[in-house]
């Protein structure tokens, strides 16, 4: 797969300006706050939104035979890092009981982000994410706005599907759909997005997701969250878990139609699923790893398309 690379352009040199000037202000006029802020952010899961734009775009370019643009993968996958942190901002608002009861430190629990500060930065960063996507191309745009309200429908009280299992989790991996759409978009019409590629995301997001909870059955169960573990119990839904995960890496090749690719699901599932059912303690730091074994089986198949192994196989299922 080649890359294009040419001089950025108006577009490009403003929104990287302006990026610039926001992380400069806070760094000098509160910075105390803003290293406390940056402190509390969670990388691995910004990696992992992330790297849904980038998976996109490469798709894109593969499954429309066009080189790689350097600056549309670029602000594809900084405008995803800013939703995904604007959605935590959000989350974080309504979460604040359920995360001081579980012990989990953010920028809200910790004292760092008034309620309004929050509200602030949460619709901001809302904003100016769509802002960045759209020089990617309207179908972006539209992609990753669907994101923010799917973000909208799981947090905010009026609606709070978070409480409902498996809905919640079943909308975390829309929310990540909607993402890689928003990449893959940079690069080809959204109508040409690979069914078996929505089949996997879906399918496999909707078992999986639902990981991120084991920490906080305590504060879920006292706000009546339903979870794969408030349900079945810690012992019992991390069992099932542990399953779910190794299934659904179990399934990637299938769902891909390429069979060599269990050589990495059989370990990477074998070792996720062991790391749940350890998982009593020390959860933060399993949770991690967990992240860290799916971010590498994610770019082994990133791997696979950018060396064209996997291209061929995805673009039969446009037939399908």
């Amino acid at each position: 797969m080649t890359i294009s690379i040419y001089p950025p352009g108006v577009f490009d040199i403003i929104l990287a300006s302006i990026i610039a000037l926001g992380t400069a202000i806070p760094l000098i006029f509160a910075p105390k706050r803003f290293f406390a802020v940056i402190r509390l952010l969670r990388p691995l899961r910004l990696i992992h939104y992330g790297g849904f734009a980038a998976g996109g775009a490469v798709i894109g370019a593969a499954v429309a035979n066009k080189p790689l643009d350097i600056y549309l993968i670029l602000w594809s996958t900084v405008s995803a890092f800013i939703a995904f942190q604007a959605a935590v901002f959000l989350n974080d608002i309504f979460d604040s009981e359920i995360d001081r009861l579980a012990g989990k430190d953010t920028p809200f629990t910790k004292g760092v982000l008034s309620r309004r500060g929050s509200w602030i930065l949460a619709a901001g960063l809302s904003i100016f994410s769509l802002v960045i996507v759209s020089r990617c191309g309207l179908d972006s745009f539209l992609a990753l706005l669907s994101a923010h309200i799917v973000s909208l429908v799981y947090s905010t009280p009026l609606l709070r599907a978070k409480k409902v299992y498996p809905l919640n989790v079943f909308l975390l991996a829309l929310a990540g759909l909607a993402v890689m759409v928003s990449g893959f978009a940079s690069h080809a019409h959204w109508t040409l997005f690979p069914v078996r590629m929505l089949i996997l995301i879906l399918l496999t997001l909707t078992l999986t997701f639902g990981t991120k909870d084991m920490a906080d059955v305590e504060g879920d169960r006292a706000r009546g969250v339903r979870t794969l573990f408030t349900i079945l119990g810690l012992e019992s839904g991390l069992r099932v878990n542990a399953a779910l995960v190794l299934v659904s890496y179990l399934a990637t090749p299938l769902i891909l139609n390429y069979i060599p690719l269990f050589w990495a699901a059989i370990p990477a599932g074998a070792i996720s699923s062991i790391l749940i059912l350890l998982a009593k303690k020390r959860v933060k730091l399993i949770e991690g790893l967990i992240l860290l074994v799916y971010i590498a089986f994610a770019l082994a198949i990133l791997w696979l398309i950018v060396t064209a192994r996997l291209v061929f196989h995805v673009k039969q299922s446009l037939a399908t």
